[in-house]
């Protein structure tokens, strides 16, 4: 009885469709050919994807099994254009090309312009003799250049940059452009600006702190900030020990993207003998600012171990040595230290200058007042540092003069003495003041800023042992 029904219904369902394609298509003849030719193309072109998944679905194995698959290697001949056919096109085409390089110790503007593929004698000529391209007779080792020269040579623009150029303004750095003009070569000067970028970077000392410096990629301006900013703390002179490690967060200046000079050290963390000791650097209102502990103490010590930054001591404080010009044994109320000449000899401590100028047996002299008991004298000067002039403010780590040999001496070296209460006194064990602490008032902003140099330090750490471990 159901199916007779159900089929019953069919019956009536199937009369009901035919009944309204009759309809449809009677109404379909109604239209015209041209519309009845469109309605028909676009019927067919909406089917073409469908009827393309159909026959991918049909086509594609019911199972792959990709475990049975056999590696088969293909190999296939690729012929590679000529190197020589290369080059030749290369030289033929007209074009110039930039080259970077940096100052590197007893470089001349020849050795530069030859590491810069620049065989061009005119601008040679016109770099040597012309007054405002001085500067790059007298650059520093690491500061760096571009050229811009044809491929045979000649030379379109030369850039340098001349780094902490005294005359740039703050956040800048001074570039000095020579450009190629129609007549000849003409100099320019401007100021860029800076941008500052943080680097991190850690070691272990192996041999000594200066070659693990080196091979930590840290340079060497920022290592001596980091003797300098713990020197309270560490004596890195005797102290130091194979297997100390340390940690630095210091700035990197770039310039249109170039990378210029390192900047400020902005914290480190020392272990020396098991023992962790770090420094942050603060902008406490004193020139340049210095350097904390979480606590608020200076980290810095109030004199400098040393007025210069790599020495070896070449003679000691002593009651009575032989003079190394007349022989005769004499009182050394001081230390010499044997550097290259014109090496830079700085402030240990921040004072007044109470004596700049010729000095009879020492040559060019300056002596500086730092308070009421303490003083010392800087001998022997090749020069005598710009600003050094009597009743003149010095800040530490300021610009005393270079290391020559004026007066009785033999060879190049700085003579110094700490005087306290107008004696001399022994600069390697003398007691001397301590830098003041971090005033109260400034303490909440200083842990503030050194809380996430802190954290980096930390996260440093780890890195380094985790690549300790690996190892």
């Amino acid at each position: 009885m159901p199916i007779a029904i159900l089929a019953n219904r069919l019956r009536s369902l199937a009369a009901d469709a035919r009944l309204g394609f009759r309809v449809l298509a009677r109404r379909w003849h109604r239209i015209d050919r041209a519309t009845r030719a469109r309605v028909e193309f676009g019927a067919i072109a909406s089917l073409l994807p469908l009827s393309a998944a159909i026959a991918a679905i049909a086509a594609a194995p019911v199972a792959l099994d990709l475990d049975g698959l056999q590696p088969r290697p293909i190999v296939e001949v690729v012929a590679t254009p000529s190197i020589v056919e290369q080059v030749e096109e290369l030289l033929e085409a007209p074009g110039s090309f930039v080259r970077e390089a940096r100052v590197e110790r007893g470089d001349t503007l020849a050795t530069l312009l030859e590491r810069l593929e620049v065989r061009d004698s005119a601008a040679l000529a016109f770099l040597r003799s012309d007054r405002a391209a001085r500067p790059l007779v007298q650059l520093a080792p690491g500061r760096f250049l571009q050229a811009n020269a044809t491929a045979d040579g000649d030379l379109n623009w030369l850039k340098v940059y001349l780094g902490g150029d005294t005359d740039a303004m703050p956040g800048t750095t001074r570039i000095l452009t020579v450009q190629r003009t129609g007549s000849g070569f003409q100099v320019s000067e401007a100021d860029v600006a800076l941008e500052r970028r943080v680097e991190l970077r850690s070691g272990e000392v192996r041999v000594s702190l200066f070659g693990a410096t080196d091979e930590a990629g840290v340079p060497d301006s920022v290592a001596q900030q980091m003797v300098d900013a713990l020197e309270s703390e560490v004596d890195f002179h005797r102290d130091l020990r194979r297997g100390d490690s340390f940690r630095v967060i210091y700035e990197a200046l770039y310039a249109s993207g170039e990378y210029v000079r390192p900047g400020r050290l902005l914290a480190v963390e020392f272990v020396n003998a098991g023992k962790r000791v770090d420094a942050y650097w603060h902008d406490d209102g004193s020139k340049g600012g210095s350097f904390f502990a979480l606590d608020g103490r200076s980290t810095k010590r109030g004199f400098l171990r040393s007025p210069l930054e790599y020495t070896r001591v070449s003679s000691g404080f002593s009651a009575s040595r032989a003079h190394p010009v007349f022989g005769y044994d004499a009182a050394h109320r001081g230390v010499d230290y044997s550097a290259p000449m014109g090496t830079n000899i700085r402030s240990v401590a921040a004072g007044t200058v109470k004596f700049s100028g010729w000095m009879n047996g020492y040559g060019n002299v300056v002596e500086i007042q730092h308070d009421a008991k303490h003083s010392t004298l800087y001998a022997h000067l090749q020069k005598i540092g710009q600003g050094m002039r009597n009743g003149a403010r010095v800040g530490q780590g300021d610009l005393v003069g270079t290391v020559g040999m004026t007066g009785w001496t033999t060879g190049p070296h700085l003579h110094f003495e700490i005087k306290k209460n107008g004696a001399q006194v022994n600069p390697m064990t003398a007691s001397l003041p301590g830098a003041d602490p971090l005033p109260t008032a400034q303490l909440a902003t200083f842990r503030e800023a050194a809380t996430p140099l802190r954290e980096q330090l930390a996260l440093l750490e780890r890195v380094t042992v985790a690549q300790s471990t690996a190892r």
